[in-house]
């Protein structure tokens, strides 16, 4: 299971195609819907509504090219003097269009902002979800490709696939964990926990853990019984639901609970370019234990 960690990550360092390919102006790239956005020339005033964009542009070195943000707790440091154009779940379109920008990151369809923006003639670009780290590396390529930076996102997806490697090392030889990732709103309602085609499914294993609700597709609302009946060793979830399930009067006698192993990581830096610090951490939960 430790050597899958280690050949995988070389694996989709190498096989990891690109989704777009750069030329001259305009640069086509595929977007979450399977359709092309062309860029007509250098976006040079971008609004990203989503933290992941904002943070790929940062890792790129290409942040004086952001002049907005929609509000986020995930947001890098380095964006905090931007002005904002609301929260990312409802971003205020007339306060984004007054800013006049070439190129807006992460609208969506289910709030009407990309409709509105894109019958206005400007462009929006929104990736697929991601569900694994090859997802990862071809959000990075395809943002990369559409500020005319491919180089830099190559590097990028490289650094990323080093850290990754290197992290997966360090579980080599441990024992094997039983863990789950699950996200718990309130300590009364059945959290929801990751399955196979999710990232969080995908770290478990690189981390040298079994996740127990390996089989479930994606994320799936699961009840205490089902918990209990799995017993995970480790629980990792969201670090502001912590108390959650270890609060839970259903959920006492979970192993994981039991021994203080429910850990909080960030789901920002879980599907996001600072993927393998959720790695570490990860790895650090399960084996803490198992030095």
């Amino acid at each position: 299971m430790k050597v899958f960690g280690i050949i995988l990550g070389t694996l989709l360092l190498a096989a990891s195609s690109s989704l777009i390919e750069v030329a001259a102006y305009p640069i086509s790239v595929i977007d979450d819907r399977g359709q092309q956005i062309a860029i007509e020339d250098r976006a040079e005033r971008i609004v990203t509504l989503n933290a992941l964009y904002a943070q790929i542009i940062v890792d790129l070195g290409e942040s004086h090219r952001i002049i907005a943000i929609a509000a986020s707790a995930d947001n890098p440091d380095e964006l905090a003097d931007l002005p904002t154009v609301g929260p990312a779940f409802a971003p205020n379109i007339e306060v984004l269009l007054g800013m006049d920008p070439d190129l807006v990151l992460g609208a969506n369809d289910w709030g009407g902002e990309r409709p509105a923006l894109e019958a206005v003639g400007v462009p929006v670009l929104t990736t697929p979800w991601l569900m694994s780290v090859r997802g990862i590396f071809d959000t990075v390529r395809t943002i990369a490709a559409a500020l005319d930076v491919s180089q830099a996102g190559e590097l990028l997806v490289g650094r990323i696939a080093t850290q990754l490697i290197e992290a997966e090392a360090v579980a080599l030889g441990k024992p094997t964990v039983s863990a789950a990732f699950l996200y718990a709103d309130s300590s009364e309602n059945p959290p929801y926990a990751a399955g196979a085609d999710s990232i969080e499914h995908e770290l478990i294993l690189r981390g040298g853990g079994t996740n127990v609700f390996g089989e479930l597709e994606w994320s799936v609302q699961v009840s205490f019984e089902e918990i209990l009946a799995r017993n995970p060793e480790v629980i990792f979830t969201a670090p502001s639901q912590v108390e959650n399930i270890t609060g839970n009067v259903f959920l006492q006698s979970v192993a994981a609970v039991v021994s203080g192993r429910v850990i909080g990581i960030r789901a920002s830096t879980v599907a996001s370019t600072q993927v393998a610090d959720a790695l570490v951490a990860i790895i650090n939960g399960l084996h803490v234990a198992n030095p």
